[in-house]
């Protein structure tokens, strides 16, 4: 059976591959947060990270009519945003002569196979989030993303602390089916 989501990357695929501008928005908005992490992990700076991701696409879009699926899209912006980061990395390396910098840099980046699966979990979470009712996802990231106490989060939402709670159990459970529903199509 095929799901909506599925249905939707191929689709947003063939206009990607067509020239279609709605279809880079498409795949921007999906996939731009994990190429950023991505990057992220290797430069270790968060502003040359979104810049590579940003500019991941730019050099994708030179291409589109050679990427025909969401899988060939998603690997070419990866490979470009790993290649730019690379790169960057050593720019900052001839730079900087500073010994205890390089192996920093060094130190940092892990395994392209590591970062990869750090950065489509993360993806994977995130898309999850979206599908999340609205309560439910706003105490979700206070609590998770934010480090908020449920305390806290009750005062800032004007919220019972038991509310918060529910919000924050409901939540997590809606979490818990949607990434093993992901887990087993990876599987599959």
């Amino acid at each position: 059976m095929v799901k909506k989501e599925d249905h939707n990357c191929a689709k947003y695929a063939i206009l990607f591959q067509e020239g279609d501008e709605e279809a880079l928005s498409f795949f921007y908005m999906e996939l731009h947060p994990a190429l950023s992490l991505y990057a992220y992990n290797i430069v270790q700076n968060r502003e040359i990270a979104e810049d590579l991701a940003s500019d991941a696409f730019i050099k994708t879009w030179k291409h589109h009519e050679k990427l025909d699926s969401y899988n060939a899209i998603r690997a070419y912006l990866y490979k470009t945003v790993f290649n730019g980061a690379i790169l960057t990395t050593q720019r900052l390396k001839r730079r900087t002569f500073i010994e205890a910098d390089t192996k920093a840099v060094e130190a940092s980046i892990e395994t392209p196979l590591d970062n990869l699966i750090r950065t489509e979990t993360y993806r994977l979470i995130h898309s999850a989030l979206k599908d999340l009712a609205p309560g439910n996802q706003k105490v979700i990231k206070m609590y998770f993303l934010d480090g908020k106490s449920s305390g806290e989060i009750a005062r800032e939402l004007n919220l019972s602390r038991s509310t918060v709670n529910t919000q924050k159990y409901l939540g997590l459970a809606a979490l818990r089916k949607k990434l093993l529903q992901l887990f087993l199509q990876v599987l599959l």
